[in-house]
Protein backbone atom coordinates (compact mmCIF):
# COMPACT_ATOMS: atom_id res chain seq x y z
CA UNK A 1 0.00 0.00 0.00
CA UNK A 2 1.27 3.50 -0.84
CA UNK A 3 2.58 5.00 2.39
CA UNK A 4 0.99 8.42 1.67
CA UNK A 5 -2.38 6.78 2.42
CA UNK A 6 -3.33 5.69 5.86
CA UNK A 7 -5.30 2.46 6.08
CA UNK A 8 -8.68 4.08 6.72
CA UNK A 9 -8.31 6.46 3.77
CA UNK A 10 -7.27 3.61 1.54
CA UNK A 11 -10.22 1.42 2.56
CA UNK A 12 -12.69 4.29 2.01
CA UNK A 13 -11.25 5.14 -1.40
CA UNK A 14 -11.13 1.53 -2.60
CA UNK A 15 -13.70 -0.46 -0.59
CA UNK A 16 -14.07 -3.09 -3.33
CA UNK A 17 -10.47 -4.20 -2.72
CA UNK A 18 -11.36 -5.11 0.85
CA UNK A 19 -14.97 -6.26 0.90
CA UNK A 20 -15.62 -7.15 -2.75
CA UNK A 21 -18.76 -5.11 -3.37
CA UNK A 22 -20.59 -2.16 -1.85
CA UNK A 23 -23.91 -3.91 -1.37
CA UNK A 24 -25.32 -6.33 1.20
CA UNK A 25 -22.74 -8.97 0.26
CA UNK A 26 -19.93 -6.51 0.89
CA UNK A 27 -21.45 -5.48 4.22
CA UNK A 28 -21.69 -9.16 5.18
CA UNK A 29 -17.99 -9.42 4.35
CA UNK A 30 -17.26 -6.79 7.00
CA UNK A 31 -19.25 -8.80 9.54
CA UNK A 32 -17.55 -12.00 8.38
CA UNK A 33 -14.13 -10.54 9.22
CA UNK A 34 -15.38 -9.40 12.61
CA UNK A 35 -16.89 -12.75 13.63
CA UNK A 36 -13.71 -14.49 12.49
CA UNK A 37 -11.64 -12.21 14.73
CA UNK A 38 -13.99 -12.82 17.67
CA UNK A 39 -13.57 -16.58 17.17
CA UNK A 40 -9.78 -16.24 16.99
CA UNK A 41 -9.95 -14.34 20.28
CA UNK A 42 -12.02 -17.23 21.73
CA UNK A 43 -15.08 -15.01 22.12
CA UNK A 44 -17.98 -17.26 21.23
CA UNK A 45 -21.13 -15.45 22.42
CA UNK A 46 -22.10 -12.42 20.31
CA UNK A 47 -25.31 -10.38 20.06
CA UNK A 48 -26.20 -8.52 16.84
CA UNK A 49 -29.05 -5.98 17.00
CA UNK A 50 -30.31 -4.53 13.73
CA UNK A 51 -31.88 -1.07 14.05
CA UNK A 52 -33.43 1.35 11.57
CA UNK A 53 -31.39 3.10 8.87
CA UNK A 54 -28.71 0.41 8.51
CA UNK A 55 -27.56 0.70 12.12
CA UNK A 56 -26.08 -2.39 13.74
CA UNK A 57 -25.09 -2.86 17.38
CA UNK A 58 -22.69 -5.70 18.22
CA UNK A 59 -22.10 -6.73 21.82
CA UNK A 60 -20.24 -9.53 23.56
CA UNK A 61 -19.00 -10.51 26.98
CA UNK A 62 -15.64 -12.21 26.80
CA UNK A 63 -14.88 -15.14 29.07
CA UNK A 64 -11.17 -14.67 28.55
CA UNK A 65 -9.30 -11.40 28.25
CA UNK A 66 -9.86 -10.36 24.65
CA UNK A 67 -7.77 -7.35 23.69
CA UNK A 68 -7.96 -7.64 19.90
CA UNK A 69 -10.20 -4.55 19.61
CA UNK A 70 -7.64 -2.49 21.52
CA UNK A 71 -4.84 -4.00 19.45
CA UNK A 72 -6.79 -3.14 16.30
CA UNK A 73 -7.23 0.48 17.35
CA UNK A 74 -3.59 0.87 18.36
CA UNK A 75 -2.42 -0.57 15.02
CA UNK A 76 -5.17 0.86 12.84
CA UNK A 77 -2.84 2.33 10.20
CA UNK A 78 -0.20 -0.39 10.21
CA UNK A 79 -1.62 -2.34 7.29
CA UNK A 80 1.39 -4.65 6.95
CA UNK A 81 1.59 -5.28 10.69
CA UNK A 82 0.72 -8.81 11.82
CA UNK A 83 -1.64 -7.26 14.38
CA UNK A 84 -3.64 -5.32 11.78
CA UNK A 85 -7.32 -6.26 12.01
CA UNK A 86 -9.24 -5.61 8.81
CA UNK A 87 -12.51 -6.18 10.66
CA UNK A 88 -12.16 -3.13 12.93
CA UNK A 89 -10.40 -0.99 10.34
CA UNK A 90 -13.10 -1.76 7.77
CA UNK A 91 -15.93 -0.90 10.15
CA UNK A 92 -14.27 2.39 11.18
CA UNK A 93 -13.54 3.33 7.58
CA UNK A 94 -16.92 2.44 6.11
CA UNK A 95 -19.24 3.58 8.89
CA UNK A 96 -21.06 6.88 8.78
CA UNK A 97 -20.84 6.99 12.56
CA UNK A 98 -19.28 4.53 15.00
CA UNK A 99 -18.80 4.26 18.74
CA UNK A 100 -16.71 1.53 20.31
CA UNK A 101 -17.10 0.84 24.03
CA UNK A 102 -14.91 -1.36 26.18
CA UNK A 103 -16.19 -2.35 29.63
CA UNK A 104 -19.06 0.20 29.15
CA UNK A 105 -16.60 3.04 28.58
CA UNK A 106 -16.56 4.78 25.15
CA UNK A 107 -13.03 4.58 23.79
CA UNK A 108 -13.47 5.60 20.15
CA UNK A 109 -15.79 7.76 18.08
CA UNK A 110 -15.54 8.04 14.34
CA UNK A 111 -17.37 9.68 11.46
CA UNK A 112 -16.75 8.73 7.86
CA UNK A 113 -13.36 7.22 8.63
CA UNK A 114 -12.09 10.05 10.82
CA UNK A 115 -11.69 8.62 14.30
CA UNK A 116 -10.89 9.99 17.72
CA UNK A 117 -9.71 7.97 20.70
CA UNK A 118 -11.62 9.45 23.63
CA UNK A 119 -10.25 7.35 26.49
CA UNK A 120 -7.69 4.69 27.31
CA UNK A 121 -8.46 1.28 28.78
CA UNK A 122 -5.86 -0.36 31.01
CA UNK A 123 -8.12 -2.99 32.63
CA UNK A 124 -8.78 -6.43 31.20
CA UNK A 125 -11.24 -6.33 28.33
CA UNK A 126 -14.39 -8.26 29.21
CA UNK A 127 -17.19 -6.32 27.45
CA UNK A 128 -17.13 -5.03 23.90
CA UNK A 129 -19.74 -2.97 22.09
CA UNK A 130 -19.71 -1.58 18.56
CA UNK A 131 -22.54 0.72 17.51
CA UNK A 132 -22.31 1.80 13.90
CA UNK A 133 -24.29 2.88 10.88
CA UNK A 134 -23.18 2.01 7.35
CA UNK A 135 -22.07 5.03 5.32
CA UNK A 136 -24.65 5.83 2.66
CA UNK A 137 -22.00 7.62 0.61
CA UNK A 138 -20.35 4.22 0.12
CA UNK A 139 -23.23 1.73 0.49
CA UNK A 140 -25.52 3.85 -1.68
CA UNK A 141 -28.28 1.29 -2.23
CA UNK A 142 -27.88 -0.71 0.96
CA UNK A 143 -30.95 -1.71 2.93
CA UNK A 144 -29.79 -4.20 5.54
CA UNK A 145 -31.79 -7.41 5.51
CA UNK A 146 -32.26 -9.30 8.76
CA UNK A 147 -32.66 -12.57 6.86
CA UNK A 148 -29.50 -11.95 4.82
CA UNK A 149 -27.50 -11.30 7.98
CA UNK A 150 -29.00 -14.41 9.59
CA UNK A 151 -27.75 -16.59 6.73
CA UNK A 152 -24.21 -15.50 7.63
CA UNK A 153 -24.76 -16.09 11.36
CA UNK A 154 -26.25 -19.52 10.71
CA UNK A 155 -23.31 -20.60 8.56
CA UNK A 156 -20.71 -19.51 11.12
CA UNK A 157 -22.60 -21.25 13.92
CA UNK A 158 -22.95 -24.53 12.03
CA UNK A 159 -19.24 -24.45 11.26
CA UNK A 160 -18.17 -23.70 14.83
CA UNK A 161 -19.96 -25.68 17.53
CA UNK A 162 -18.75 -23.30 20.27
CA UNK A 163 -20.23 -20.22 18.67
CA UNK A 164 -23.54 -18.80 19.89
CA UNK A 165 -24.98 -15.82 18.03
CA UNK A 166 -28.10 -14.00 19.16
CA UNK A 167 -29.68 -12.02 16.35
CA UNK A 168 -32.27 -9.31 17.07
CA UNK A 169 -34.30 -7.40 14.50
CA UNK A 170 -35.46 -4.11 16.06
CA UNK A 171 -35.66 -2.29 12.73
CA UNK A 172 -39.44 -2.68 12.42
CA UNK A 173 -42.47 -2.76 14.70
CA UNK A 174 -42.27 -6.58 14.80
CA UNK A 175 -39.42 -7.57 17.08
CA UNK A 176 -37.69 -10.77 15.97
CA UNK A 177 -35.08 -12.76 17.85
CA UNK A 178 -33.11 -15.76 16.63
CA UNK A 179 -30.40 -17.74 18.39
CA UNK A 180 -27.91 -19.65 16.30
CA UNK A 181 -26.13 -22.31 18.32
CA UNK A 182 -25.46 -25.84 17.11
CA UNK A 183 -23.52 -27.84 19.74
CA UNK A 184 -23.26 -30.84 17.37
CA UNK A 185 -21.91 -28.63 14.58
CA UNK A 186 -22.10 -30.02 11.06
CA UNK A 187 -23.81 -33.15 12.29
CA UNK A 188 -26.94 -31.07 12.93
CA UNK A 189 -27.02 -30.00 9.28
CA UNK A 190 -26.85 -33.62 8.15
CA UNK A 191 -29.63 -34.61 10.53
CA UNK A 192 -31.78 -31.75 9.25
CA UNK A 193 -31.13 -32.62 5.60
CA UNK A 194 -31.93 -36.28 6.18
CA UNK A 195 -35.26 -35.47 7.78
CA UNK A 196 -36.15 -32.86 5.17
CA UNK A 197 -35.03 -34.52 1.95
CA UNK A 198 -34.41 -38.21 2.55
CA UNK A 199 -37.31 -39.30 4.71
CA UNK A 200 -38.02 -42.32 2.47
CA UNK A 201 -34.40 -43.40 2.05
CA UNK A 202 -32.62 -44.23 5.27
CA UNK A 203 -28.86 -43.72 5.15
CA UNK A 204 -26.62 -46.76 5.06
CA UNK A 205 -24.42 -44.97 7.57
CA UNK A 206 -23.48 -41.58 8.94
CA UNK A 207 -20.15 -40.50 10.42
CA UNK A 208 -18.96 -37.32 12.10
CA UNK A 209 -15.53 -36.32 13.24
CA UNK A 210 -13.28 -33.42 14.17
CA UNK A 211 -9.52 -33.54 13.74
CA UNK A 212 -6.78 -31.04 14.48
CA UNK A 213 -3.28 -30.84 13.06
CA UNK A 214 -1.91 -27.52 11.79
CA UNK A 215 -5.43 -27.31 10.38
CA UNK A 216 -8.79 -27.80 12.07
CA UNK A 217 -11.13 -30.24 10.30
CA UNK A 218 -14.81 -30.88 10.84
CA UNK A 219 -16.82 -33.34 8.79
CA UNK A 220 -20.23 -34.99 8.74
CA UNK A 221 -21.45 -37.27 5.96
CA UNK A 222 -24.12 -39.80 5.19
CA UNK A 223 -24.17 -42.41 2.43
CA UNK A 224 -27.73 -42.76 1.16
CA UNK A 225 -29.18 -45.27 -1.29
CA UNK A 226 -32.09 -44.77 -3.66
CA UNK A 227 -32.56 -43.36 -7.13
CA UNK A 228 -34.56 -40.20 -6.53
CA UNK A 229 -31.95 -38.50 -4.40
CA UNK A 230 -30.28 -35.19 -5.01
CA UNK A 231 -26.85 -35.36 -3.41
CA UNK A 232 -25.66 -32.35 -1.45
CA UNK A 233 -22.01 -31.58 -0.97
CA UNK A 234 -20.77 -28.45 0.76
CA UNK A 235 -17.14 -27.78 1.63
CA UNK A 236 -15.84 -24.71 3.44
CA UNK A 237 -12.41 -23.22 4.02
CA UNK A 238 -12.08 -20.62 6.78
CA UNK A 239 -15.89 -20.33 6.93
CA UNK A 240 -16.29 -19.60 3.22
CA UNK A 241 -17.70 -22.09 0.75
CA UNK A 242 -15.18 -23.37 -1.80
CA UNK A 243 -17.69 -23.68 -4.61
CA UNK A 244 -15.25 -25.46 -6.94
CA UNK A 245 -14.07 -27.87 -4.26
CA UNK A 246 -10.36 -28.57 -4.41
CA UNK A 247 -8.07 -30.15 -1.83
CA UNK A 248 -10.61 -30.84 0.92
CA UNK A 249 -13.23 -32.48 -1.29
CA UNK A 250 -10.64 -34.35 -3.38
CA UNK A 251 -9.06 -35.82 -0.25
CA UNK A 252 -12.43 -36.93 1.16
CA UNK A 253 -13.36 -38.72 -2.07
CA UNK A 254 -9.92 -40.32 -2.34
CA UNK A 255 -10.09 -41.65 1.22
CA UNK A 256 -13.58 -43.00 0.59
CA UNK A 257 -12.53 -44.73 -2.63
CA UNK A 258 -9.39 -46.18 -1.07
CA UNK A 259 -11.48 -47.83 1.64
CA UNK A 260 -14.17 -49.12 -0.76
CA UNK A 261 -11.64 -50.54 -3.22
CA UNK A 262 -9.94 -52.41 -0.39
CA UNK A 263 -13.26 -53.91 0.68
CA UNK A 264 -14.13 -54.80 -2.91
CA UNK A 265 -10.83 -56.66 -3.32
CA UNK A 266 -11.57 -58.70 -0.19
CA UNK A 267 -14.74 -59.90 -1.91
CA UNK A 268 -13.02 -60.45 -5.29
CA UNK A 269 -15.07 -57.65 -6.85
CA UNK A 270 -13.73 -55.57 -9.71
CA UNK A 271 -15.27 -52.26 -8.73
CA UNK A 272 -14.63 -49.06 -10.67
CA UNK A 273 -15.66 -46.16 -8.47
CA UNK A 274 -15.63 -42.74 -10.08
CA UNK A 275 -16.04 -39.51 -8.16
CA UNK A 276 -19.29 -38.86 -10.01
CA UNK A 277 -20.67 -42.26 -9.00
CA UNK A 278 -19.73 -41.79 -5.37
CA UNK A 279 -21.13 -38.25 -5.19
CA UNK A 280 -24.57 -39.51 -6.23
CA UNK A 281 -24.99 -41.03 -2.79
CA UNK A 282 -23.26 -38.56 -0.52
CA UNK A 283 -24.75 -36.01 1.77
CA UNK A 284 -21.60 -34.24 2.90
CA UNK A 285 -20.60 -31.13 4.82
CA UNK A 286 -16.94 -30.51 5.62
CA UNK A 287 -14.80 -27.58 6.68
CA UNK A 288 -11.16 -26.78 7.29
CA UNK A 289 -9.61 -23.77 9.00
CA UNK A 290 -6.02 -22.59 9.09
CA UNK A 291 -3.35 -20.99 6.90
CA UNK A 292 -4.71 -22.11 3.54
CA UNK A 293 -3.84 -21.43 -0.09
CA UNK A 294 -6.21 -21.32 -3.05
CA UNK A 295 -6.04 -22.04 -6.76
CA UNK A 296 -6.46 -18.93 -8.90
CA UNK A 297 -7.39 -15.48 -7.70
CA UNK A 298 -10.56 -16.52 -5.87
CA UNK A 299 -11.28 -18.64 -2.80
CA UNK A 300 -13.61 -20.86 -4.79
CA UNK A 301 -11.15 -23.76 -5.01
CA UNK A 302 -8.87 -24.84 -2.20
CA UNK A 303 -5.31 -25.63 -3.26
CA UNK A 304 -3.54 -26.89 -0.14
CA UNK A 305 -1.97 -30.34 -0.84
CA UNK A 306 -1.37 -31.05 2.86
CA UNK A 307 -5.11 -30.79 3.50
CA UNK A 308 -5.79 -33.28 0.72
CA UNK A 309 -3.35 -35.89 2.03
CA UNK A 310 -4.43 -35.50 5.66
CA UNK A 311 -8.16 -35.69 5.09
CA UNK A 312 -7.72 -38.67 2.77
CA UNK A 313 -6.04 -40.61 5.58
CA UNK A 314 -8.53 -39.40 8.20
CA UNK A 315 -11.49 -40.56 6.10
CA UNK A 316 -9.87 -43.89 5.33
CA UNK A 317 -9.11 -44.62 8.99
CA UNK A 318 -12.55 -43.43 10.19
CA UNK A 319 -14.30 -45.72 7.70
CA UNK A 320 -12.12 -48.69 8.66
CA UNK A 321 -12.94 -48.15 12.32
CA UNK A 322 -16.65 -47.58 11.74
CA UNK A 323 -17.13 -50.71 9.60
CA UNK A 324 -15.09 -53.08 11.77
CA UNK A 325 -18.21 -55.09 12.66
CA UNK A 326 -20.62 -53.99 9.90
CA UNK A 327 -19.92 -56.45 7.12
CA UNK A 328 -23.51 -56.54 5.85
CA UNK A 329 -23.63 -52.77 5.43
CA UNK A 330 -20.40 -52.80 3.42
CA UNK A 331 -21.87 -55.47 1.15
CA UNK A 332 -25.00 -53.36 0.60
CA UNK A 333 -22.94 -50.28 -0.28
CA UNK A 334 -20.79 -52.20 -2.74
CA UNK A 335 -23.92 -53.65 -4.33
CA UNK A 336 -25.36 -50.15 -4.80
CA UNK A 337 -22.16 -48.88 -6.43
CA UNK A 338 -21.72 -52.00 -8.56
CA UNK A 339 -25.23 -51.77 -9.98
CA UNK A 340 -24.59 -48.40 -11.59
Amino acid sequence: MDEKYNALTHIRSRPGMYIGSIDHSGFNELIYYLIQDFVKAETYEIVFSLKENNRLIIECVTHENSSFVLDAINNINHYNNEHFYLSIAGIIALADTLTIEINDVPILHSKKGVCEIVSQITDDVNKIKLDFTADKDIFKDLNLSYQHLNSLFRRFSFLNAKLKIKSIDASTDELQINIFHYPKGLSEIIDFELVKNFRYDSPFFKINFNKKTNFSYSLSLAFVGGWSLKPKIKVYANYKETILGGSLLDGILQGFKKFLKEEALKKNLNLNISNAKLKKHLLLYASVNGELSYLGSTRWKLGTPKVQSEIKEFIYQELKSYFTDKENTITDILDVLQDQ
